[in-house]
């Protein structure tokens, strides 16, 4: 049995999260990438306001989200009454 004794913190926490998403997007892009996955990776890695916008960081319909790892980076004590 834990009989340590507890209480509550009120912190502003920094946590960095490294996450996968896997998201159905229609891009614009030239014909001559369309047809070739290593090409068409490099275009929209290069120019990601093609797609950037519909990345729904919260999930969604047809949104896989996966957290890959987390670390807490930071803490900082909050005053209670704030």
């Amino acid at each position: 049995m834990n009989t340590e004794e507890m209480t509550h913190a009120r912190v502003e926490m920094t946590v960095t999260e490294k996450v996968t998403y896997d998201f159905p997007v229609t891009v614009e892009v030239p014909a001559d990438v369309a047809d070739d996955p290593q090409a068409l990776t490099e275009y929209l890695a290069e120019n990601e306001e093609l797609w950037l916008d519909d990345l729904l960081i919260t999930g969604g319909i047809n949104v896989s989200l996966a957290v890959n790892e987390r670390d807490v980076q930071e803490v900082k004590l909050l005053d209670e009454t704030a």
